[in-house]
Order: structure tokens, then C-alpha cells, then sequence
């Protein structure tokens, strides 16, 4: 099975994947015509649409700000007349500029952990460290083998790691963002706004979560995103 995050553990050899929410009525309304987007394109019985979402307005959208670790697109698919489109959001992509290597979205999973992470104490370089041992919360997505929908869980592991020793002060606090309950609730708003996956006779939009630090823009300004679904769609949209 494919993963789409990358897990700070190794899995147990047990994990058992929940299916995950397939709402028909996940995602965000789409606009009122493709035009409406910065880019759209027409292709067998549907057409395609896309815009991608200033930082100033993603820091706005959900409790936590994830503006400076991801870029977030808009996607919208209308079906022609009479018609159903299909929509497999992990067949969405960007070009990289550097390497021209498909960059794929982050799942709400992978997206809500990672703000988590960024926002736990560090340990200062100067501390002395002992090593300690503990139970730590490990975030897993992916596909099941059987249905081909989309997955994702959680797992705990064992380790052994460095803490922090010699600190008489109180312990480092998260800063907002940083807690379990924190991780829980953006991922859950993430997972309302996200493109749903399905299929559908009447116009669907949702956003995307594409790792900035993968996404280097042309010197055009410009970022190619691709759908490979029934056919290879391309949609270039101004980094602005």
C-alpha cells in the first residue's frame, strides 16, 4: 500500500486501518461557473478547475495557521449534462520546477500531525540530554488493499529517545497547536474541507494540501497542476 506521509516510527506489525470518512457532503461549495477560476479546462464530459489560495487567507481558514508549511489549491470538477465525473483526489499533483518529479497532496492526517510536531518544545543544544524511554502517537494514511479507499489511523509505539536533563525550571509547554486535542480538531476540519472522493453529477470542490517546502515555482510564476484520472489534465495557475 502506497503511504502518503511520512511516519516517525515503524509501524507495528499489527496496525489495522479504519476506513475514512466518505461523506458526499465533505469539501466546499464550488463557484458558481468553472470561468470563475483562475484556471479551467474542458475534457471528455467534465471540466476541470482549479485556484490556488493566498497564504493570508489559508492562515485564516482553519484553527491552526499551516500557511507556512503547506500551499493549499482549490479544485472544483463540474460533470457535463447528464453526465457523473469521478474523482480521485490522489491522482492530483504539481510539477516540481527543479526536478519535474510529481509532488503529491498530504492527506489531513499527515498535514495536522506535522503542525503538531512543529509547534512541541525544542530542546536546546546546551541542555544535557539522558535518554529515556516513553510511549509516543505515530499518524498512518494510505489506501486499503481491498476497497481502494482511503485510510488513515493511528498507532503507538515504544521507543527510547534523548530528554532533557538537568532542567530544574517547569517543563516546556506546546505552544497552541501542539496538543493532542489540537492535532484532532484541524485534523477534522481539514478532512470538512478536503476535495471529496466519489463520484458525482453535480459540481464538487474541496482543497488540496501540497508541502511547501516541495513546491519550488517556475520563474514564470507559475504552478502546473495535473489531474491523472481518466485522462492527464493540466492546469497552470499563477503562484499569486
Amino acid at each position: 500500500m502506497r503511504h502518503l506521509g511520512v511516519v516517525a516510527l515503524t509501524l507495528s506489525p499489527g496496525l489495522v486501518f479504519c476506513q475514512t470518512n466518505s461523506s458526499p457532503n465533505r469539501g466546499i461549495a464550488a463557484r458558481s461557473a468553472p470561468a470563475d477560476y483562475p484556471a479551467h479546462v474542458a475534457a471528455g464530459t467534465a471540466t476541470y478547475a482549479a485556484a490556488l489560495i493566498p497564504a493570508s487567507q489559508v492562515r485564516h481558514l482553519f484553527a491552526f495557521d499551516i500557511s507556512k508549511s503547506y500551499v493549499v489549491f482549490e479544485i472544483a470538477f463540474y460533470p457535463g449534462s447528464g453526465g457523473a465525473v469521478e474523482i480521485a483526489p490522489d491522482n492530483l499533483m504539481v510539477r516540481s520546477s527543479k526536478t519535474g518529479e510529481a509532488v503529491r497532496p498530504s492527506d489531513p492526517v499527515t498535514v495536522a500531525a506535522a503542525i503538531q510536531q512543529k509547534n512541541l518544545p525544542k530542546r536546546s543544544s546546551e541542555t544535557p540530554a539522558t535518554v529515556v524511554a516513553g510511549t509516543e502517537v505515530g499518524y498512518e494514511s494510505g489506501r486499503d488493499p481491498y476497497t481502494g479507499r482511503r485510510v488513515h489511523d493511528t498507532y503507538t509505539a515504544t521507543r527510547v529517545g534523548v530528554g532533557v536533563g538537568g532542567d530544574s525550571g517547569p517543563p516546556r509547554m506546546p505552544s497552541p497547536g501542539g496538543y493532542p486535542q489540537d492535532r484532532e480538531l484541524l485534523e477534522n476540519q481539514l478532512w470538512d474541507k478536503t476535495l471529496p472522493e466519489g463520484h458525482f453529477d453535480r459540481p464538487v470542490a474541496g482543497y488540496m494540501y501540497f508541502p511547501a517546502s516541495l513546491l519550488k515555482k517556475k520563474s514564470s510564476g507559475i504552478y502546473e497542476l495535473e489531474y491523472a484520472g481518466q485522462q492527464k489534465i493540466e492546469l497552470k495557475l499563477p503562484a499569486k
